[in-house]
């Protein structure tokens, strides 16, 4: 009595499985009758040498791990271009900004717009232009104290009348010091719900060690860092700019905002400190040049720049004109990542 054979399985393109018989399964290239069954030994032979070579793809899971390499394939692709798109905005930026620092290098703002308030003059010895400061009113007052950093104290770069609010805030790099100032902290709330700190001019000081009243809003970003690197005072465009730091103007630069916006890079040095730069940024009618000396607090500068029409502000959440402003920080300017300085005017050497 020979033993009952089991029926074998294949798997359909449609996923049914079905069972076949043995002796039914016709091998390529074995010429045998199927009528007449084979022995055991014979199959067994058979069925070693004739297996399929690999995968051709017919059942299921052979289509599942084709489909997952080709997936595969296309997501190292895609990798790939991503990379490779990083690589040449990086460079194309870097390329922007070198162009930028040469331009601001080569072109340094000849003529400087000197009306409204004491400013500086130049004028040439030989081949050397020599900042001078014009002689000031001694009944000029500076503008009040608002914060300090390190030891370089910071006047209010606006005049008081024109004041909005100032709001310190992350600055976006590492290299921005952090300031101190002695104006209690606004309730945020409060200040965002009346678009006001309610600040009572009424009770402002005067003279020259004179602090200025009122609290100051704390604005976090999405930046890393304490928000206290960079401040923004705010005032309605048009108002008169002044330099908060006493110091020489090492650099001036156009830069476009976000890539799209026209704007100004002023970047003062205090006096005796080469390690610092003060930079201000979102002026407009340019006031100076490389190489004037400012008084802080007296000297303008500029006028604010008209942004909010195109630019949402953070400080207009807490103002009701839109949250114009000029902003401030103070760059440790030895700091290995700093650039901000390529091509300024070096302050002693009269050029």
């Amino acid at each position: 009595m020979t033993a009952r054979r089991r029926p074998r399985t294949g798997t359909r393109r449609d996923g049914q499985v079905r069972s076949i018989r043995t002796d039914t399964v016709r091998y390529p290239g074995c010429d045998h009758p199927a009528c007449e069954p084979l022995d055991s030994d014979t199959e067994r032979e058979l069925g070693r040498s004739l297996r399929p070579a690999r995968d051709a793809g017919v059942s299921i899971s052979g289509r599942l791990t084709r489909e997952r390499r080709l997936r595969t394939l296309e997501r190292r692709r895609r990798n790939v271009g991503v990379v490779t798109a990083l690589i040449v905005l990086s460079l194309l930026g870097i390329g922007w900004r070198y162009t930028s620092d040469r331009e601001a290098a080569r072109t340094p703002f000849a003529g400087s717009n000197t009306q409204s308030g004491p400013i500086t003059s130049r004028t040439t010895t030989g081949d050397r232009n020599v900042a001078q400061i014009r002689a000031i009113d001694s009944t000029e007052e500076p503008t009040p104290i608002f914060a300090s950093a390190r030891s370089v104290t910071l006047r209010l770069p606006v005049r008081t009348e024109d004041l909005t609010e100032i709001g310190f805030h992350q600055a976006s790099y590492g290299y921005a010091l952090r300031m101190e100032t002695l104006m209690p902290r606004a309730d945020m709330r409060r200040a965002k719900k009346d678009r006001s700190t309610h600040r009572d001019l009424s009770k402002q000081p005067t003279g020259p060690s004179a602090t200025l009243t009122g609290s100051v809003l704390v604005m976090w970003r999405n930046r890393p860092g304490t928000p206290d690197t960079a401040v923004d005072v705010g005032a309605k465009a048009g108002s008169p700019v002044f330099a908060p730091v006493s110091g020489t103007v090492v650099k001036v630069k156009r830069y476009k905002l976000y890539g799209q916006h026209d704007d100004l890079e002023i970047h003062i040095q205090p006096t005796g400190m080469p390690e610092l730069d003060c930079v201000l940024i979102h002026i407009d009618d340019l006031a100076v040049q490389p190489g004037d000396v400012v008084i802080a607090g007296v000297t303008r500068i500029g006028v604010i720049r008209k942004l909010s029409d195109r630019v949402t502000h953070q400080l207009g959440e807490y103002t009701r004109d839109g949250g114009d402003h000029t902003h401030i920080q103070i760059n440790d300017a030895t700091h290995d990542d700093y650039r901000g300085l390529k091509g300024a005017f070096v302050v002693g050497s009269g050029s």
